[in-house]
């Protein structure tokens, strides 16, 4: 049988989601978890990576176990073993054919901004030593809607087929005096979303002359701005068919 989950973590102690060799990853943490609860070995497949640094708050995985599972207590003794920085919920099961990753047709991701220093923020928000000319930023952001090529914001180490991808939305607000960068789409390409970011602050910042439009249309990755750092980055949501 097939179940679905979402996953919530804090990734300043993970190198990413995906198992790896020189740090420990989130997806490698769900697995120990759920080998522990289950008493055998568990394959947890998610919807996509994260990089190192960066958090989640609805990342989608799946689990193919040989027989129905007790949902609470597996919830319950999973967060139970799991470190303080991981937790899984919404815990149910699915057809065989669901896949966490290739059935998701969306993915929102939020990143943090702070015009001041921030203790409660250190590890959850960029802190902007120069603010940005917000409205700039704002104006920029509408050309990110629709279909693109973003080569541009692709850094170096992908393994990705195309860079096309779809934004269905994208703006920026304000939340608890931080400003909060949102942006959903079918799909990312490697560090996309930290460089758009990045790239957006130092147009506001008068750093960049060029327009969100033009760089787009340059595919040039010597046209972007700086990338910006991961612990203001968040997963928030992975978006299935039949969901709201």
């Amino acid at each position: 049988m097939r179940y679905f989950f979402r996953i919530e973590y804090d990734g300043a102690g993970f190198g990413g989601w995906q198992k790896q060799k020189n740090a420990p990853g989130v997806q490698e943490a769900v697995e120990k978890a759920f080998s522990t609860i289950l008493r055998r070995q568990c394959t947890i497949i998610g919807a996509g990576r994260t990089d190192a640094g960066v958090h989640a708050r609805g990342q989608g995985a799946h689990i193919e176990v040989p027989a129905a599972i007790d949902i609470q207590k597996t919830i319950a003794g999973v967060n139970a073993v799991l470190p303080d920085a991981v937790a899984i919920y919404d815990l149910k099961p699915v057809d065989d054919r669901f896949h966490a990753r290739y059935s998701a047709i969306r993915r929102r991701y939020e990143y943090f901004m702070t015009e001041r220093k921030s203790p409660l923020w250190r590890h959850r928000a960029w802190c902007l030593r120069q603010r940005p000319d917000w409205e700039l930023v704002r104006r920029n952001i509408t050309a990110l809607l629709g279909t693109h090529d973003f080569s541009a914001f692709c850094a170096s180490g992908t393994t990705t087929r195309t860079t096309r991808c779809t934004v269905f939305d994208a703006g920026i607000t304000r939340r608890q005096g931080l400003y909060l960068f949102y942006i959903e789409a079918d799909r990312y390409i490697y560090k996309m979303v930290r460089s758009l970011v990045g790239t957006l602050v130092d147009i506001g910042r008068g750093r960049l002359a060029d327009t969100m439009e033009s760089i787009l249309a340059s595919r040039k990755r010597d046209r972007v701005g700086e990338t910006a750092p991961p612990w203001g980055l968040v997963l928030d949501h992975v978006t299935y068919p039949g969901e709201p």
